[in-house]
């Protein structure tokens, strides 16, 4: 690495790129709304049909909205990647996700199922060792302790008051985050929108296998509202989530995934009247505390990361003369 020009000065981000990242924190915010909203319309109809149908019908529409970005952002000639081995198997990953975690919402209170399924960026950050080789510090082991144990307190653990429904999100959870570390195996050649479209043609064909043992019926007018909302929402904060991690930095859009607890706190308190106790507060404090940690861990190592190779003279250096300073990863 050549050695910077003395007389060079911190480059300071111009207006328009300010701009840009708060805009990426906006969509996050938004995002984040609109995935709770399709969660509390989804809830919704799964009162009046079945739940096979209810996410097929969803799935169904938001694969129309999809396609139709995939037609306007000229890429249809990707399209046959859709169907891809590895977007496959993340399809079929997310389709397990989404069937058992929306089985869940179906029973339990909004705020505790999106609560232990939260607990889905530790699980990865964990099986991150295994299966992709990564090193995780002993702080952030710690966080995904102290983050599964607070989705462990939500589920109730106590025999005199554990239901068994409980273990569906953090059953979702797992799944979740082998999706997300099999995600990372798909080339970036891939749209995003190409590897959503895929996975709303299996949960579409999976709704349909339901049809074996559900009794599906013609939705009321009503019940056909909230899964129009449902999909649009869900396309909706799809597009966002991919606008903010696209214009904004990582570390600083990720905290924002967790105004998913107090969305869904509003929504269960205002929709659906439901207010979480004591214990479940505790356990959505440890979650969302760990989550917001073991972020802030990664942001420090990756800025540690960028100033090690920013670092000036580190080219001109001696092998075995680095300035350990600059070299070093943050502690973990």
């Amino acid at each position: 690495m050549s050695r910077l020009p003395q007389s060079a000065k911190p480059a300071v981000p111009s207006s328009g790129a300010m701009s840009a990242t708060v805009k990426g924190l906006v969509a996050m915010a938004l995002s984040m709304a609109l995935f709770v909203t399709n969660d509390t319309f989804l809830k919704l109809s799964i009162r009046e049909i079945p739940l096979g149908e209810a996410l097929g019908l969803r799935s169904f529409l938001a694969g129309i909205v999809l396609f139709v970005l995939i037609v306007r952002a000229g890429d249809l000639p990707a399209l046959r990647y859709a169907f891809h081995p590895r977007v496959v198997t993340r399809s079929m990953l997310d389709t397990l996700t989404t069937f058992v975690y929306v089985a869940a919402l179906s029973v339990m209170a909004i705020a505790s199922s999106t609560t232990i399924y939260m607990a889905t960026p530790l699980i990865t950050t964990a099986l991150a060792v295994p299966m992709l080789g990564e090193k995780v510090g002993w702080r952030s082991w710690c966080a995904i302790v102290v983050g599964f144990c607070g989705a462990v307190i939500v589920t109730r653990p106590d025999p005199s008051t554990f239901e068994a429904i409980a273990i569906l999100p953090l059953l979702a959870a797992l799944f979740g985050a082998i999706r997300d570390v099999s995600t990372r195996g798909i080339g970036r050649e891939i749209p995003g929108t190409v590897v959503g479209f895929s996975g709303t043609l299996v949960l579409c064909a999976t709704a349909a296998v339901f049809m074996a043992w559900e009794s599906w019926k013609l939705p009321s007018v009503t019940v056909m509202a909230y899964i129009v909302a449902s999909g649009v929402a869900f396309a909706g904060g799809t597009l966002c989530l991919v606008f903010a991690f696209r214009n904004a930095p990582v570390a600083s859009v990720s905290p924002l995934r967790y105004l998913l607890v107090f969305g869904a706190l509003v929504s269960g308190y205002f929709v659906f009247g439901d207010l979480p106790d004591a214990w479940t507060t505790v356990g959505m404090v440890l979650v969302v505390g760990a989550g917001l940690y073991a972020v802030h861990r990664e942001h420090e190592k990756s800025r540690a990361a960028r100033r090690a190779a920013d670092a000036p003279g580190l080219g001109a250096a001696a092998p075995g003369c680095r300035p350990a300073a600059a070299c070093a990863p943050a502690r973990d």
